[in-house]
């Protein structure tokens, strides 16, 4: 994820009210480009960086968390079709990379936001949007 998809990312949980789980090697710094991009909600938002994502994810769905990988193609399921009251952890990749394969090992799905109306002229996401809306979903919605 690149700093401002990281930025946009971090304002958006911190809307919804998630917190922000990031791989200390294999994601863009906290940095000041990430925080201009978040609007300071990379300061207020809860954010943890973790040495080894895999792992960290293991850990999680050990503790009763559903794990959701964010990803397009025939084994991802529609967000729409999955209980937005089940806790979940979300994963984004990179965009035009994915996520990596140890990564999508440790997902319990892979999940996406759908696909565009064939006229849209539009046939993809950035990871910020398609994170937010994927976000907004498994969240039950806006903020109450």
């Amino acid at each position: 994820v690149d700093p401002q998809n990281l930025g946009s990312l971090c304002r958006t949980a911190r809307f919804l009210g998630a917190s922000v789980l990031v791989s200390a090697k294999n994601s863009a710094p906290l940095s000041a480009a990430a925080s201009k991009a978040s609007a300071g909600a990379i300061e207020e938002a809860p954010v943890y960086a973790v040495p080894n994502l895999p792992r960290a994810l293991e850990d999680a769905k050990a503790q009763g968390w559903r794990v959701l990988g964010a990803g397009v193609g025939d084994n991802s399921v529609p967000v729409s079709d999955l209980d937005p009251t089940q806790p979940s952890v979300l994963v984004v990749g990179s965009e035009g990379e994915g996520l990596r394969t140890t990564v999508r090992r440790a997902c319990d799905a892979l999940v996406q936001v759908g696909s565009a109306p064939d006229n849209s002229g539009v046939d993809s996401l950035n990871v910020g949007v398609a994170g937010a809306i994927l976000l907004h979903h498994l969240l039950g919605g806006a903020p109450k």
